[in-house]
Formats: C-alpha cells, structure tokens, sequence
C-alpha cells in the first residue's frame, strides 16, 4: 500500500499500536529516501486503533509531495497526518521521560548558554527498542524538562547509537566557536535500509543552540571491531589535546588523542574486567581538595587510576555505584565545571505510552575515606531548590514512634529520615513499604522487568538480576559505615533511595504507580523526619 501527500505542515503524525507485528514503513521525496521505520501496527478495515503517535518533522519537505509506503492496511495510511506543532505535554514527573515511544541511554549532555540539552536513544514509533534515533529535551533546572523535537533518525549507513558532546571552544571544524558538537556510533546493518555496513563513528554539530543537528558525511573514526561504539571526548588541558574513549567489544576498549576533532590516533587499547559499554572518562573532585580520574561504564562500575591523556592505568579495584539493575548507561554533562550525570532507568511503566525514563541528576565527587575512595552520588542542589517542607517531626521509642501524613495532591515526595539510634524503622509510602533492620533496607513492591528491558550481553558483566517473581529488594546501607540520613524519592513509579547524601544510591520501579495518599513512618529509636513536596 502507499499513500502520496503534499506536505503543508511541520510534522507528520504516523499512528502506532503497541506491542504489535513489526512492519517496515518507508518515506519518500521524489527518489529520495527521508524515513524508514520498522512500526508496530496491526491490519483492520475499521477505523485505526492508534495507541499513540510518532512525531516526524518534514517541513524540510514543505510544499513538495511525500510517498509513504509499507505492507500495511489502508486504515493505517488514512490515518496519517499532518500537524503544526511537535509541543509535548507537562508530563508531570521531575524525572524525564519521554510523551511516547522507547528510550535509553542519554547521549550528548551538555550545557549551553543556560540550557541543560539532554539527548536520549529514541523509538518513536514503538515502545520497544529499535529504530534507534536521537531524541531532545532540554531544561533550566535539571528537573522540569521540555521535550523538543527528534534531531537524528536512521539513514542509509545506520541507525543512530549513543555519542557525546562537547563546545567548540577552539573554534575547529570549520564551525563556530563554541557550536555544540557531537559525536556519535552510526549503527550500520542495524536497519533494513543500512544492511551490510558496519558500526563507525561520526560527527554532527547544531548552530542553533541545539534545536537541529546537521550530520558531517563522512567518518571520524573508521570500523575497528565488532560493533564498536559510544565515544566519548574531552580536552585534556595538560596535553593540549582531545582524548576519545570508545568502547570495542566484550569489556575492550581504546583512547584516542586529536588536535582537530577530525583525525584521530589510537594510543591504548585496555581489557577493563567487567566493564561493558557506554564509557564516561574523566577528572572529578575530590572533598577537600583535589581531583582523581575515573573510568565508567554502564553498569555503574567504576576504576579510578592515573591517565597523561593518552594511557589509562587503573588501580585494578572494581567499585560500584549501582547495586541494582535499574540505573543503567550514565553519562556526564559537558560545558559546566560541575560533574551531574543522567543515568537511564530502565523501567516497564505498565500501560503507558512510553518506557524507559532518566534519573534524578546527581553530583559526583570522590570522598576519602581510611579504605579508599568512594564515589558520592548527591542529589543535585537544584533539587532542594524545587522542595517546599510538608511535615517535621521528631520520633521516640519513648513518645511517639509513628507519624502519619497525606499528601493530597499529585506529585513528586521526598521522606528524609535522620536516624539518631540504628534501630528498626518502617516506611509506608502509599502502599510500598521500606522497612529497616541492622542496618539492611527491604523493599516491597518492586516490579518485574520484562525481557525488552532488562538489558543484553550479560555475560560480559556480573551484575546481579533480580529474581523471577521476587517483589522485593534488599540495599545494605552500613557497607558504607553508619546509615545516618535516608532520602526515598518517589515520583510516580520510580522509587530513588539516597543514603548519607550520595555515599549509596538506588533506583527501584515500584508495582504500585501512585502519586499521592498516605505516608507512615514508624520508628524504633529516635529519628528525625521530613517530607517535602517537590514542585
């Protein structure tokens, strides 16, 4: 079947039914391909039982005539259309998450004349991963976020995977000083449209402050091996030149150093045991004085070690920022002197239009303690801005040992809970209970992950999953010493817990979708609370 259009309007409205049979779906100008998506739809003569639908910019095609074809029903066809405006609604979360289709990883955070620009992994056509895209939000306060429209989408030499971005602060390139720049994988045999191509590396580059990516045509960074992918550059001031690390395949991965941003030369290739995927390289504070260099990847593992921008020697220790399978694939923001970093939370949101949201952003620096260093994940400042105080109370095994609250509108809530005396304590948030025990905190009401998002290439990591039909969590909060304040933040379904500011931090989906009610705390010894409404 096709369909011919003149297009008249900014945006093209393709309908999608979710969890459907995969069709391929193509968009043409003249001879020119502009669009193939593998789309979930079903056949019916009757009206288009859209669930949702996906958001393609054509008025680069304005006033010419647009041809979509595909194996599919009619009704589907009929139902496309045309619309003026890409405008998202609020989706009330302070964590992102997109108004419809898949994502993952963040790509290419960075700062830029006053704006946070989150990009993201996008599907727009499917709640499913595929048809891999780069999706754009942006904000002012790493909380409320504005999604814009998609700005990369699958070509002729692949689909667009992860990437980074970085200010063209010396002006090379042949672009502006201080464009935005951005790398990126271009996933080759990804797509039907891509088939027989490999994974390279390219660069894009936006010159109105982020709102459109132009692509480069050409590679920065040829095939090496396997599906090699997610770079990731900065400066290295002392070098004068820029690094680029690239992860390879299996936990391989190499740096590279550049004068230009164009060429590039490998200088190492290292085996980091257990690393897998989507590195993060930098500098970060230490508190108190002083930076240490720290290797990321995705799962959260982290190496710190010694680096003259060109080799990376670790110090051979494997630590872990996340103990659970939930945050996955954080990355850090360029253009600030701040390290925040975005992690991608891989949730199922049952019964939503999208799946897949981003973490609350936190600010990272190493804290020494007499075993080492430990990476302290804090709940950026910009948070306790947004917070208005809802309820304080002291309690006392010798007094009052319960407090209750409602909170009577829909939103965000925080529960801080200093605990004076290591004694037992119980949280009911709406239905999901925390409770505390020496030291140990269990959480009931976790949801399942399906299959789609519980990750891929396990054997390359040895993170521990959660159980088939376990509807709990347990976080050891003293493997950090003594569990003093505990921060739970529940938006939605998405649970974070904060232990002594950052020092520990986890993410957990909750069965229970619930965004206002009553709150209980109960505790054992003395302890301090207060619950916030975050606005």
């Amino acid at each position: 079947m096709e369909k011919v259009l003149t297009i008249s309007k900014d945006y093209l409205l393709v309908p999608i039914k979710k969890e459907a049979e995969k069709r391929l779906l193509t968009f043409w100008c003249g001879t020119e391909k502009i669009y193939e998506f593998e789309i979930s739809c079903v056949d019916t003569e009757e009206t288009y039982p859209e669930d949702f639908c996906a958001v393609l910019p054509v008025k680069k095609w304005k006033g010419q005539k647009i041809r979509i074809e595909g194996d599919v029903c009619e009704s589907l066809l009929s139902a496309v259309r045309e619309k003026e405006s890409a405008v998202r609604e609020n989706s009330g979360y302070i964590h992102f998450v997109p108004e419809t289709g898949w994502i993952n990883d963040p790509n290419g955070l960075i700062y830029s004349e006053g704006k946070y620009h989150l990009y993201f992994q996008h599907n727009p056509v499917d709640v499913n991963w595929g048809n891999m895209s780069w999706g754009h939000a942006e904000s002012t306060d790493l909380l409320h976020w504005v999604q814009k429209e998609d700005v990369m989408f699958p070509d002729e030499n692949g689909t667009m995977f992860s990437g980074c971005a970085i200010l063209n602060e010396r002006g090379l390139l042949g672009l502006p000083k201080d464009t935005p720049v951005f790398f990126y994988t271009v996933a080759g045999n990804a797509s039907e449209w891509s088939k027989g191509k490999k994974f390279v590396q390219r660069i894009a580059y936006s010159t109105d402050q982020g709102e459109t990516l132009t692509k480069v045509e050409e590679n920065v960074l040829e095939h090496i091996e396997a599906d090699n992918r997610d770079p990731k550059v900065y400066w290295h001031e002392e070098k004068q030149l820029y690094y680029m690390v690239l992860y390879l395949d299996k936990n391989d991965y190499a740096i590279f150093n550049s004068s230009d941003l164009k060429n590039w030369v490998m200088t190492q290739k290292l085996t980091i045991p257990g690393a897998w995927e989507c590195p993060d390289f930098r500098e970060i504070p230490v508190e108190g004085g002083g930076k240490k260099w720290i290797f990321w990847s995705a799962d959260g593992y982290y190496f710190l070690g010694d680096f003259d921008g060109s080799h990376f020697v670790t110090d051979g220790v494997r630590q872990e920022a996340y103990h659970c399978m939930l945050p996955y694939a954080g990355q850090t923001f360029a253009g600030t002197d701040r390290v925040i970093m975005i992690p991608w939370m891989r949730t199922n949101n049952q019964g939503k239009n999208f799946r897949g949201m981003m973490g609350i952003p936190r600010e990272l620096t190493l804290v020494k303690t007499e075993e080492g260093y430990l990476l302290r994940q804090k709940l950026v400042q910009e948070l306790e801005e947004q917070k208005v105080k809802k309820l304080e109370a002291v309690l006392d095994s010798k007094s009052d040992k319960c407090v209750d609250y409602t909170q009577k509108e829909p939103a965000a809530v925080e529960i801080v809970v200093k605990l004076e005396e290591d004694k037992d304590m119980v949280v009911d948030l709406y239905g999901t209970k925390c409770l505390y025990h020496e030291g140990v905190l269990k959480i009931e009401g976790i949801a399942q992950r399906t299959e789609g998002v519980a990750g891929a290439a396990r054997e390359f990591t040895d993170k521990e999953e959660i159980k088939e039909g376990q509807t709990y969590r347990e976080l050891k909060m003293n493997t950090i010493g003594k569990p003093e304040k505990l921060s739970l933040l529940s938006d939605g379904e998405i649970l974070e817990v904060t232990v002594n500011d950052g020092l520990l931090s986890e993410a957990y989906e909750t069965v229970l979708d619930v965004r206002k009610g009553e709150i209980t705390v109960q505790a054992e010894g003395k302890a301090k609370v207060e619950i916030y409404q975050i606005q």
